[in-house]
């Protein structure tokens, strides 16, 4: 039995090693998305109500020209390193009489 354990041990921790590289983050390259296209609003047929888009989500007009990330950045998609302030020290409470 004690043979047995380390093995299911093995078994069970196996599947989840391929992990780190099944959902590895890469950044998106510029022609993956050279074929989208803005597709025409919704027509909506003759007695049917139109859909309400008022929070739908409103993409802005690209301001100045695009500029390409450097290949020492890292994703957009990849939230960058924090590193909290290190704690003040607080001043000593004086002793009570």
């Amino acid at each position: 039995m004690s043979a047995l354990r380390p093995l299911v041990l093995l078994a069970a921790c196996l599947p989840l090693a391929g992990c780190g590289t099944m959902f590895a983050t890469k950044c998106a390259k510029p022609e993956d998305f050279a074929s989208a296209v803005d597709n025409p609003p919704l027509k909506v047929p003759e007695g049917k109500d139109a859909p309400d888009t008022r929070g739908a989500l409103k993409i802005p007009a690209l301001e100045g020209t695009e500029t390409a990330r450097p290949a020492d950045q890292p994703c957009i998609d990849t939230p960058p390193k924090f590193t909290p302030a290190a704690p003040r020290p607080t001043a000593p409470k004086p002793a009570a009489n």
